[in-house]
């Protein structure tokens, strides 16, 4: 069985969006600087470390507003590849799309969702990949394994923050690996249970 991953970007400020996402502005204010690492500003590192992420992930989970930023500006086939799982309060039939991607949307919880996860993606890792609430729950639940933190060098000064309202008690990270690129560093953490 596979680990349970969250895979984010964030800001030296600690954001992983920027000041006013949503809606028709679905990255914010200034839509890019996040994520260039893996598009416009890619080194052959940034491109190896995307290409690990992919292979060693089954399936994906998300929060329901991940999903309805992202839905749009994704496409059809979207960007995934594998099974996402939606955690939501509203019941809604399957959506299959091209290139193998179905979004199934759970409202049982964050546990339902990673056990129907879990059975997708066999012995490859399930991702948690957006947004900040949907990663704080699971790893508030003490169901994260490890974490990767893209950390890339802005301030954004405004946005959705990653670690709002967790309690520094409860969690602890340990760093196993950093690998530094001119569009962000890589950090990977164990988180220690």
């Amino acid at each position: 069985m596979g680990r349970i991953t969250a895979n984010i970007s964030m800001s030296l400020d600690g954001f992983i969006t920027e000041p006013n996402e949503g809606g028709e502005n679905p990255l914010g204010d200034d839509p890019g600087r996040l994520h260039d690492w893996m598009f416009d500003a890619k080194t052959e590192t940034d491109a190896a470390i995307v290409d690990e992420i992919y292979a060693s992930t089954g399936a994906v989970l998300m929060g329901k507003r991940m999903f309805v930023v992202g839905f749009e500006p994704w496409g059809d086939p979207p960007p995934f590849g594998m099974p996402v799982f939606v955690v939501t309060h509203e019941a809604r039939a399957p959506l299959p799309m091209q290139g193998g991607t179905t979004y199934t949307f759970v409202t049982d919880g964050i546990q339902a969702a990673l056990e129907l996860a879990r059975a997708a993606a066999g012995d490859k890792n399930v991702g948690i990949w957006g947004g900040a609430n949907v990663t704080r729950q699971y790893l508030k639940a003490g169901l994260l394994d490890e974490m990767q933190i893209h950390l890339v060098p802005v301030l954004l000064g405004g946005g959705v923050r990653l670690f709002e309202d967790l309690d520094p008690e409860e969690i602890e990270l340990r760093r196993t690996s950093s690998i530094e690129t001119p569009g962000a560093t890589h950090f990977r953490f164990e988180v220690v249970k």
